[in-house]
């Protein structure tokens, strides 16, 4: 490694292999050598002699996998420890005022630190200037032993050769054995773990894929075990002390991932098990079972969507949805809507069988950056968190209710007043009756954007411990909330506008026939939502970019209009583009695609055309959400897991609720049934609604949600991985031998239990235990007593 030639400075050229870019000079650290000083951030300290380990020029392994950026200068018009050189090219810095340069001088202070701490672990790292110089780039890395040391330490899985039936095993150190007992206790299993490389010679860490390392290197630096350094990102982050942390992208294997042409990137449909394995390696868990349940419910849309265009050409045939093929659609529709969510926990059962985290266990997570309360000890962890008293939160429980109840008839009362100036209006506007359900569906688009806010704003209030209680409770929230702002409309038309007025006034439904009305704002409601929400997620990260430019970096708005930031984002090494990204968050494209099965199965009866359309849609959303996760977002920190919960129960109530509306639907909003008592009508409903359940029922008996090769493969590697790690061979018959050769002693055989005097049988004796509780119940009185 050496440093930037004078002309390459001046120049201004960009190096990201090096780590390097414009006038940035780096220095490795290695936590070998560890060596940190006031020029560590200069070229200058390269000189001193220190060793430097595993510099960014060289290509045989990827030698840093994660970042942090630090602030290092409020400004970057600012003079602050710039060398004499920097100040003849930059002669326009100023003096910074004495708060600043205090201010300044703390993040130096911290960071030092932190990268201390970073250091001291074990960790390498590799520091260097912005483009504007007004942050710090830090790379950090890890070497092989300690990612071996670190697997070792906290018993993490590694995935095994194939003859080991490709199970996950704990990574264990190989042990000589001592010499005391002739090495019969040696253990060697470094010859089990699958390598991960391309060629025959594989590097000492070839057993640890790129998303083994992230997941070990997050470890030491955010844990507080043995040789961790135990910092808290997420506070630094929250409190933005830290301006970005995030894992490092590769380019080869992401170029690969997304494909060049459309045959290889229609591979995020079709799914195959190699993709679904590529994303997962590269991204983890949790997005992986994102796509597929993505590519899963298109294959199970298609045959849906075929059916729905041909009898929508009977219904314009029929001039009119309510008619004789209604009711067969209904009932398909009804068993699909239960069966989807079923059997897809049936797939992830087999990805997550291949993927070792079927038998994953829930642990401890640690506390969120935003969890706020009385400092105390956790019992568990034994280290000093916030608590938050339970009393507290539910009372904030009852608080959040009573906000979700008036702001449940707010939205009434709003969409109500929608119908009532469209049936006041109508005839005063152009188009018509259309132009309100453009604003309609306009309003009801926008007021979800805010629901989200306002859900996000309550569940921040209720101050939940972990991320995943937060994103649980947040999700029922926002599915309340959007299920009445979204099918509030729909299930007015379909079962209230022709049997009661509206503020007094007489309503009638579209050409007398309530189907036909219920179509066109159904229809016009997913036409909006699929063109509008998907132009609108393609288009937010670049928006998100535009603010920063125009307000974070003090750039002038009209240079991203022109294309100069792309000159500019150009100019900056690879990870300081990547820090200028916005994180990925998978809650928003799961809570929009939601929305989007709703519209799907709720009425589709009157529009079978729209499971077309949104068949369409998802397809266009697949590759919205893949472009924007590998070129518009942050590489997420990958998380493991073994389902999409709480997610696949959100779309299994759905798949219930759309059930039943379907079949309410057609028996007391159709006219099939026109001859029909109330009374008939109820018993009908209720006879098809113990059949979906008694299907359901004997669907779990025939197809239980974990198939039965899963869980014999599942016990076929265990006893693998056991025999494995302890060194057990396999032997058919019993091998005595050993026993006759190193057992000396006789087995004696007595004529009867000596032991059996020695055990007394237990008797029942009333006044004992009388006596015995009355004793504990005025312990526990005096007890209470000297406590008080």
């Amino acid at each position: 490694l050496k440093p930037p030639s004078a002309e390459e400075s001046a120049a201004g050229e960009v190096c990201p292999e090096r780590g390097w870019s414009g006038t940035a000079a780096p220095v490795a650290m290695s936590g070998s050598n560890p060596q940190y000083s006031k020029l560590d951030y200069d070229s200058s300290s390269l000189g001193k002699g220190g060793e430097i380990r595993d510099t960014p020029d060289t290509t045989q392994r990827r030698n840093y996998d994660m970042c942090m950026v630090f602030k290092y200068k409020t400004s970057k018009t600012v003079k602050y420890e710039e060398q004499a050189s920097e100040l003849i090219v930059n002669r326009v810095l100023a003096e910074p005022t004495p708060q600043e340069r205090h201010e300044m001088q703390m993040w130096k202070q911290q960071r030092e630190a932190i990268l201390k701490s970073l250091q001291n672990c074990g960790l390498h790292l590799f520091c260097y200037y912005s483009r504007d110089r007004d942050e710090i780039i830090v790379k950090i890395g890890a070497g092989a032993q300690k990612l071996r040391d670190t697997a070792a330490r906290m018993k993490y899985k590694l995935l095994l050769k194939k003859q080991y039936l490709s199970a996950y095993a704990e990574y264990r150190h190989d042990f000589p054995g001592r010499p005391e007992q002739s090495f019969k206790d040696r253990r060697v299993v470094s010859h089990l773990y699958q390598t991960h490389t391309e060629d025959d010679f594989p590097d000492s860490d070839a057993i640890f894929k790129t998303l083994d390392k992230i997941n070990l290197i997050h470890h030491v630096i955010t844990s507080k075990d043995k040789e961790c350094a135990g910092i808290p990102v997420g506070n630094l982050m929250h409190q933005g002390e830290l301006k970005a942390y995030l894992p490092l992208h590769e380019a080869n294997p992401l170029k690969d991932l997304m494909g060049e042409t459309w045959l290889q990137k229609f591979e995020w449909i079709r799914m195959p098990e190699e993709q679904a394995n590529k994303i997962r390696d590269y991204f983890g868990d949790r997005i992986a079972f994102y796509f597929l349940f993505m590519a899963w419910y298109v294959k199970w849309l298609f045959p849906i969507a075929v059916i729905g265009l041909a009898l929508q050409f009977i219904d314009v045939l029929a001039r009119t949805p309510d008619n004789m093929t209604a009711i067969p659609f209904c009932i398909l529709l009804s068993v699909w809507c239960t069966f989807l969510p079923y059997f897809w926990r049936r797939q992830e059962a087999k990805y997550a069988i291949g993927w070792g985290t079927l038998d994953l266990m829930e642990t401890l997570e640690p506390c969120r950056p935003q969890h706020s309360g009385e400092p105390r000890i956790n019992p568990v962890t034994a280290q000093v968190e916030p608590y938050f008293p339970w009393e507290q939160r539910v009372w904030r429980y009852g608080q959040t209710g009573a906000a979700l109840l008036v702001l449940s008839i707010v939205l009434i009362l709003c969409l109500t007043g929608l119908l009532y100036a469209r049936h006041q209006m109508k005839n005063e506007v152009s188009l018509g009756i259309v132009t309100f359900q453009f604003a309609t569906a306009m309003f009801v688009e926008v007021v979800n954007h805010f629901l989200t806010v306002i859900a996000k704003y309550l569940t921040e209030r209720e101050n939940h411990r972990t991320q995943s209680e937060h994103e649980t409770h947040m999700l029922w929230k926002v599915m309340l909330l959007k299920f009445l702002n979204s099918y509030f409309v729909l299930f007015y038309i379909a079962f209230f506008k022709a049997h009661m007025p509206l503020f007094g006034a007489e309503v009638e439904c579209l050409q007398d026939d309530c189907f036909l009305d219920l179509q066109s704002q159904l229809g016009i409601m997913v036409f909006f939502r699929l063109t509008v929400s998907n132009l609108m997620e393609y288009a937010y990260p670049q928006i998100r970019a535009w603010w920063r430019s125009c307000y974070y970096d003090n750039a002038h708005c009209l240079t991203y209009c022109h294309g100069a930031n792309m000159l500019e984002m150009a100019d900056m090494s690879a990870a300081e583009q990547q820090a200028k990204k916005e994180p990925y968050d998978a809650f928003a494209n799961l809570d929009e695609h939601l929305i989007t099965h709703g519209y799907a199965t709720l009425f589709t009866v009157t529009a079978p055309w729209v499971c077309a359309a949104t068949f369409m849609g998802v397809v266009v959303e697949v590759f919205v959400d893949m472009r924007s996760l590998c070129e518009g977002r942050q590489r997420p920190i990958p998380q493991r897991a073994k389902t999409n919960e709480p997610w696949s129960t959100a779309f299994d109530v759905y798949g219930c609720l759309a059930a039943s509306a379907n079949i309410i639907l057609l028996i007391f909003a159709s006219h099939e049934y026109d001859g029909w008592t109330f009374t008939e009508k109820l018993c009908f409903f209720l006879y098809i609604e113990h059949m979906l359940i008694l299907c359901r029922v004997l669907l779990k008996v025939v197809f239980p949600e974990v198939p039965r090769n899963v869980e014999l493969l599942h016990l076929k590697q265990e006893n693998m991985v056991h025999r494995c790690l302890e060194n057990i061979k396999v032997q058919q018959n019993m091998d005595t031998s050993m026993f006759r050769e190193n057992r000396d002693e006789n087995i004696e055989v007595f004529e009867h239990d000596l032991l059996d005097d020695d055990e007394v049988e237990p008797t029942l004796q009333l006044a004992a235990s009388a006596t015995t509780m009355y004793q504990g119940i005025m312990e526990a009185v005096k007890n209470t007593s000297n406590t008080s």
